[in-house]
């Protein structure tokens, strides 16, 4: 029942199925809404760390994170604080002995921060990065504006020991960024790669995204062969999400591609990357030169494929520790005042979830590496991935949708990325998809 269940859902709203789970938060919020204490989870032997900072110049349409445009150097400083107190905060909770898989300082747009802040930040940042044993545990986010434009920044970043700094490119094209609010240009886009070779970082990597509003594939085409040209040491291609409430995008009602779009774009892209010399799996988005690497962050690797826990700090950043899943409040304020008022590790919305739907998120994630590997879910879970999911993985094999590239750990085929939306929609709880049939029909 399940199994036609999702398929007919898939079939009916591809669009829906993407690698973000839950379905819509509203699902969570009214299913498993429950008090979380970060304080005691904290205390555990291992996790990754994530740093927001919500500061951008504009939102981009597509974009669905908690993004503030304010641009006064007390507001700057303000989060700044807070952050730092929050670090103070864990350090007296965590151990010594207790490892830092990787961190991630994001956003918005971290490097938005004035000189002197950004440097306060990293200051603070630096022991936690000397408990990590990850080759390269500490990334940051910037834009081709900040890169062009302020390379100071970018020096401060490998001075101050970041490992790798990732650019939101997204598009080279300066119609289709425009659609989505963004106002940079080829020009600014080159200066800014070129700067962050000149900085030295250890790792550089370009986000692209695929099947934006009005992108042709020749649009795409010629954004590969640019960034391609420019030498980043990994290239990752989203694949435009047009799901969720907090797009703007969503609002001005776009023609949402169809499956048959991404599954051409995206072979498009494996084609040319791997052709180039980067290196992936078929299905992941994630494209390294270098064959043992992944091509994304410590935090991301151990968070997307291991399923390792992880801490937010920030306003609306998101912490998973021991099935239970929460954010920090939305509004900076609103998180800023639980702060001022002695709640260090604030938690705005927080819920208590079934072992079913951490499966789900976790193997969702996983399959933006194009592969579920049931060594490593056995080792999250406990159980093997083909006790809990038979039925769904003799279903996607029998499909051709999934290939078992050695024992216990199958991989999308290739030709099959189109697919994707009616192979996720295969590990949505019961009660999820049951969910989503019940907002269509309201």
């Amino acid at each position: 029942m399940k199994i036609e269940y999702s398929q007919s859902l898939a079939s009916q709203a591809p669009w829906e199925f993407t690698i973000q789970y839950p379905p819509r938060p509203a699902y969570f919020r009214e299913h498993f809404s429950g008090v979380v204490s970060l304080r005691e989870k904290v205390k555990r032997a291992r996790f990754l760390l994530y740093i927001h900072v919500p500061f951008c110049e504009r939102k981009c349409f597509y974009c669905n994170f908690a993004v503030d445009v304010r641009d006064r150097a007390e507001v700057y400083t303000r989060y700044v604080d807070h952050l730092l107190r929050q670090l103070d905060a864990l350090e007296e909770e965590v151990d010594a002995q207790v490892d830092i898989g990787g961190i991630d300082i994001g956003g918005g747009t971290p490097t938005r921060l004035p000189l002197v802040e950004l440097e306060r930040l990293l200051v603070a940042v630096a022991p936690w990065k000397r408990r990590s044993d990850h080759a390269f545990p500490l990334s940051i986010e910037t834009t081709p504006r900040i890169a062009s434009e302020e390379p100071e920044k970018l020096g401060l970043l490998v001075e101050r020991g970041v490992d790798r700094i990732s650019m939101g490119i997204q598009s080279t094209n300066e119609e289709t960024l425009e659609e989505v609010n963004r106002r940079t240009g080829l020009v600014m886009i080159e200066r800014a790669a070129k700067n962050l070779r000149l900085a030295g970082a250890k790792r550089i990597n370009a986000d692209l995204i695929f099947a934006l509003p009005g992108q042709s594939m020749e649009d795409w085409k010629l954004d590969l062969h640019r960034v391609i040209e420019m030498g980043f040491d990994s290239i990752t291609t989203y694949d435009c999400l047009y799901r969720g409430v907090g797009r703007v995008m969503n609002r001005h009602s776009p023609d949402i591609p169809e499956p048959s779009v991404y599954q051409e774009m995206y072979d498009v892209g494996y084609a040319l990357l791997t052709a180039h010399g980067y290196h992936a799996r078929y299905g992941s988005v994630n494209f390294s030169r270098y064959p043992d690497e992944t091509g994304t962050s410590a935090y991301f690797e151990g968070r997307l494929l291991d399923g390792e826990p992880y801490l937010g700090i920030g306003n609306y950043a998101t912490s998973l520790f021991d099935w239970t899943w929460s954010f920090a409040p939305y509004r900076v304020r609103d998180w800023e005042r639980a702060i001022d008022g002695g709640d260090v590790f604030p938690v705005g919305d927080g819920y208590v979830l079934p072992e079913d739907e951490v499966a789900a998120k976790y193997i969702l994630l996983s399959l933006n590496f194009g592969v579920i590997d049931s060594r490593r879910f056995a080792r999250i879970f406990g159980v093997p991935l083909e006790e809990r999911y038979d039925d769904e993985l003799s279903f996607a094999l029998e499909q051709g949708w999934l290939v078992s590239e050695s024992k216990g750990v199958y991989t999308l085929s290739e030709g099959h990325f189109g697919h994707m939306p009616h192979l996720r929609s295969l590990f949505y709880s019961l009660s999820a998809l049951q969910w989503m049939q019940k907002q269509k029909t309201r």
